[in-house]
C-alpha cells in the first residue's frame, strides 16, 4: 500500500492506494478518519469484499467494468486534526464538509441520479443538480467546484449527449463565467447501476486571498473547450504553505484535438506522459511531487507497456492506481490523472 500524507492548515491528509484483497475487504486504518473511499474491480469481486454500494459513515463509490484481467485496487483519503460533518442525500452519504486554518471545503464521493430508469442525458442533469444540492449544506455553489469525476457506463456509447447534458448545465449556472472544474470523464460501471456517478472537490476560502483556485492550461495541448469538453487541463489550489496540482484525466490528444497515434499504445503512453509531464513542469513540479496517479487502460494487455515506461524511468514507487477502463473516444487507449503537491 502507498501513503502519501501532507499536513497543512493544521490538517493532515492522506492519500492511501493499494490493492484490494477480496476476502479480507479494505485495510483497516491505523489512524485518523475515511473521508472518501473508492474503487475498481469487477462486479463479483467488489461482492465477495463485502464493500457495499452506497456509503454509510464513509462516503464511497466502487465501480466495475472490465475484463478482470487487472488486480481490484481502492483509494481512500484518510484526514486526521478535522471533523467531517456528514452529507446524506437519499438515503446515502455522498460526501463530507470539513475546514483546515485557510478554507471550508467539499468532498463529494458517489453523488448518484436520483430516478435510475430516466434518460442517460437526464442522469446526467440530475447527477450535476445532485453535486449543487450537497454543496448547499456546506453553503456553497457550484462556482466553488475546483474538479470532479465522471463515471459512466458505457461511456462510448453516449459520450456526446452527456457533453450535450454538461455544457448545458454550465450554462445555466454560468460556470463559464467562471472557474471550469479539472475533470475526469472515464467509462466505469456502479453497483448502483446508475448510467453515471460523480465525485467533486469544492472549496471556498476563510480569509479574502487566502487561497487561491486557478485553472492551469496544457502548454502541449488546446483547451478542451475548443473541441466541446468542458473541464480545464488542471486545476491548481494554492494556499499560504503548499500549492496543490490536479491534472485532469490527460490522453493523447495532438493540439488541435484529434487523436494521436491511433492503434498505438505505446506512443500514446509516451504522449500522455509527455503531456502531464509539461504541465507539472509549468508549474514547478515533477512526477516526485505526486500524491495519487491514476493510470486507465483501455484493454488490460497495455499493462506491460506500461509497466515498461514506469520502470525505465525509475518511476514505478510512485503512488499509482492502474485501472481497466474505456476512455471517451474509441481509438484513445490510456488516460492519466493526477494530484501533485508541492511546499510554498
Amino acid at each position: 500500500m502507498a501513503r502519501m500524507s501532507v499536513v497543512h492548515g493544521g490538517v493532515t491528509r492522506r492519500q492511501e492506494l493499494g490493492l484490494l484483497e477480496v476476502s479480507k475487504g479494505v485495510p483497516a486504518m491505523t489512524s485518523g478518519r475515511a473521508f472518501s473511499q473508492t474503487g475498481w474491480g469487477s462486479c463479483a469481486e467488489l461482492t465477495r469484499a463485502a464493500v457495499g454500494a452506497k456509503g454509510t459513515d464513509v462516503p464511497q463509490l466502487w465501480l466495475c467494468g472490465g475484463t478482470g484481467a487487472l488486480p481490484p485496487v481502492y483509494h481512500r483519503l484518510v484526514v486526521e486534526g478535522a471533523e467531517p460533518k456528514l452529507i446524506r442525500r437519499h438515503g446515502c452519504t455522498v460526501g463530507v464538509r470539513y475546514e483546515d486554518e485557510y478554507a471550508r471545503y467539499c468532498l463529494l464521493t458517489g453523488v448518484l441520479p436520483s430516478d435510475l430508469s430516466a434518460s442517460r442525458e437526464a442522469q446526467t442533469t440530475a447527477v450535476f443538480e445532485g453535486i449543487e444540492d450537497a454543496l448547499s449544506e456546506a453553503d456553497m455553489t457550484f462556482a466553488n467546484v475546483a474538479r470532479t469525476w465522471l463515471y459512466m457506463d458505457k461511456i462510448l456509447e453516449w459520450y456526446d449527449p452527456f457533453n450535450r447534458a454538461r455544457n448545458a448545465f454550465f450554462h445555466s449556472r454560468k460556470v463559464y463565467d467562471g472557474l471550469v472544474p479539472a475533470s475526469t470523464g472515464i467509462g466505469s460501471a456502479n453497483l448502483c447501476g446508475a448510467a453515471i456517478t460523480a465525485c467533486a472537490i469544492a472549496v471556498s476560502p476563510k480569509l479574502r486571498g487566502a487561497v487561491t483556485v486557478e485553472a492551469v492550461p496544457s502548454p502541449l495541448q488546446c483547451a478542451a473547450l475548443e473541441y466541446g469538453s468542458s473541464f480545464s487541463r488542471a486545476v491548481e489550489i494554492g494556499t499560504p504553505e503548499y500549492r496543490t496540482l490536479m491534472v485532469s484525466g490527460t490522453a493523447s490528444i495532438e493540439p488541435g484535438g484529434a487523436t494521436a497515434f491511433v492503434d498505438d499504445a505505446e506512443g500514446q503512453i509516451q504522449l500522455t506522459m509527455e503531456v502531464v509531464e509539461a504541465i507539472l513542469a509549468s508549474r514547478g513540479m515533477g512526477w516526485k511531487d505526486a500524491t495519487r496517479a491514476v493510470m486507465y487502460l483501455k484493454k488490460a494487455s497495455y499493462m506491460e507497456a506500461w509497466q515498461a515506461w514506469l520502470k525505465q524511468r525509475h518511476l514505478e514507487s510512485m503512488p499509482l492506481l492502474t485501472i481497466e477502463a474505456d476512455v471517451c473516444r474509441d481509438n484513445l487507449l490510456v488516460e492519466l490523472e493526477i494530484d501533485t503537491v508541492k511546499k510554498v
